[in-house]
């Protein structure tokens, strides 16, 4: 019997946060940001959802003192411009709905909270197929484009996008 889930808005820790991203194949914030930026970007979100198993749960909205996040979801911004990001579900836990659940209540927070919000989004291949089903279209012929000094200082852009693809 597969494992029931439950998902939570709310926050990761810093640490919880990184893992998740790390596990998922997402690049990690360094380890330099994990002590100011990190907690600092988590409580700007405008909305986070986090997912844990529901066997491990205290009640409907506490997770247990042990109790390991399984997957998390933010969106980023202002209510009139929304970035979706950090859609990351553990390895141990994927294929089994989690996902598409942290999709859901990402898109039903953003349609309830700002209904005239612009809601964007990057996604790597392995996504692609998820957001779709959720009313995202390709932006063509727009073009997407990033900044990130970290990456494209270090020479490392080019190895990220041949180590991810």
């Amino acid at each position: 019997m597969a494992p029931e889930y439950i998902i939570i808005h709310g926050l990761p820790t810093p640490q919880v946060y990184h893992d998740l991203r790390k596990l998922a194949n997402l690049t990690p914030p360094p380890v330099e940001a994990m002590e100011e930026v990190v907690p600092r970007s988590l409580q700007n979100s405008f909305a986070c959802f986090v997912a844990y198993e529901r066997k491990h749960m205290l009640n409907d909205t506490t997770p247990g003192p042990d109790q390991e996040a399984v997957g998390m979801g933010r969106l980023l911004g202002d209510g009139l411009f929304l970035l979706l990001v950090d859609v990351a579900v553990h390895p141990d836990h994927q294929r089994k709905g989690i996902g598409k659940r942290i999709m859901d209540s990402l898109v039903n927070y953003a349609d309830n909270k700002a209904p005239h919000a612009y809601v964007s989004l990057v996604a790597d291949p392995m996504g692609a197929k998820l957001y779709p089903k959720h009313g995202f279209e390709d932006v063509k012929p727009a073009v997407g484009m990033f900044r990130c000094l970290r990456i494209q200082n270090n020479g490392e852009a080019e190895k990220e996008r041949e180590a991810r693809y």
